[in-house]
């Protein structure tokens, strides 16, 4: 009997390890900065949730322009600090992003990534590009 208190209890320690890792992110108001926006889908991207970092980003925000969320693991990001960019209308931040499970064009460890935003027509602020240099 206490043999299989302790499996079960293990096993579903376990299950709350792995689903922690696909938890939803809630998303930001209509009107979160930039800052908040790109928190909010770093928070996504780290955690796994996919559709909650693509509501964050414009249709064109796809793999090969900077979309990582589904190719690789990012396991931690840095704080984010004022914009390296300010501009009416886009704003650019610098992050450095660790990940794992990347290839040649990205491998494993730390990396600094610059994301775009723009204000959108409603606006909202949404992640439009990102990549290794502004």
């Amino acid at each position: 009997m206490r043999l299989t208190a302790t499996v079960t209890g293990a096993a579903a320690v376990l299950l709350l390890v792995a689903c922690s890792r696909g938890q939803s992110v809630a998303s930001p108001a209509k009107d979160a900065t930039p800052a908040e926006v790109l928190t909010t889908y770093l928070q996504a991207l780290r955690s796994g949730d996919c559709q909650s970092a693509h509501a964050l980003a414009t249709s064109s925000f796809v793999r090969g322009y900077g979309e990582l969320c589904g190719e690789l693991t990012v396991t931690a990001y840095t704080p984010l600090g004022d914009p390296a960019m300010p501009r009416d209308g886009e704003v650019v931040f610098g992050t450095t992003l660790t990940t794992k499970g990347g290839d040649g064009s990205m491998p494993d460890g730390n990396h600094t990534w610059f994301y775009a935003l723009d204000r959108q027509p409603d606006g909202a602020w949404r992640i439009v590009s990102a990549g290794s240099g502004p």
